[in-house]
């Protein structure tokens, strides 16, 4: 097995941090501080940001440093649209008999009820972490390597949004995501395609309506 290398572990531990809303944007980051909490030297975090900047996650400005850069609200709805249309394209993929296409239910219905668990539990990392997820099977079913790996690379700045707004606004009601998953789980076990492409419609509605909501629109 290959040894991952001090650059990798310092871009997946900055990343990670990152995602789960511990480095907030704004943040300024310090490779020395950076280099003494992953006991490492400053060079793999150097290079780790320096990556995470060609990623979009971190900005650097002249005389200040590098921050944690923030997904705003154009760029989160503009990535919303994408994933929106292809879901949309998925279904509409799944109405030719021809194609055969079989989305995994059982492993739907796990993230619909991971859901659930993680609204109850009032863990809104890990109840976003299931709602991309059911999305992800519903893309990875069409056997299309290129359209799993374009969703996977705005996954995370999708999920990194939510939680920000989520730790910004505590005050307002930000578990109301689950619906379109269960109303899509619903569609697609009757094989009504249709409806699924009308319920995914609603995305960027739905994430419009809860960015005016928290402000951040």
């Amino acid at each position: 097995m290959k040894k991952i290398s001090l650059v990798d572990t310092a871009y997946l531990k900055l990343r990670e941090q990152m995602l789960r809303g511990e480095l907030m944007p704004g943040t300024l980051l310090s490779e020395n501080e950076l280099a003494g909490e992953y006991d490492m030297s400053r060079t793999p975090i150097r290079h780790a940001i320096s990556r995470l900047e060609s990623e979009g996650y971190v900005i650097s400005l002249k005389n200040r440093g590098v921050l944690v850069k923030e997904i705003n609200g154009k760029v989160f709805l503009d990535l919303n649209e994408q994933l929106q249309s292809m879901l949309f394209y998925c279904f509409e993929v799944m109405k030719e008999p021809s194609r055969e296409i079989h989305v995994n239910l059982e492993s739907l219905v796990a993230h619909v009820e991971g859901q659930k668990s993680a609204e109850e539990m009032n863990d809104y990392l890990l109840y976003i972490e299931h709602y991309y997820l059911f999305m992800r099977e519903v893309i990875k079913s069409l056997g299309n390597g290129v359209m799993l790996n374009t969703f996977d690379s705005f996954r995370d700045k999708l999920s990194m949004h939510s939680i920000v707004r989520f730790k910004l606004t505590p005050h307002i009601k930000h578990y109301n995501l689950i619906g379109i998953n269960w109303n899509t789980l619903e569609a697609l076990k009757r094989g009504d395609y249709s409806s699924a492409q009308e319920i995914v419609l609603s995305l960027t509605r739905v994430s419009k309506e809860e960015m005016l909501a928290s402000g951040h629109f």
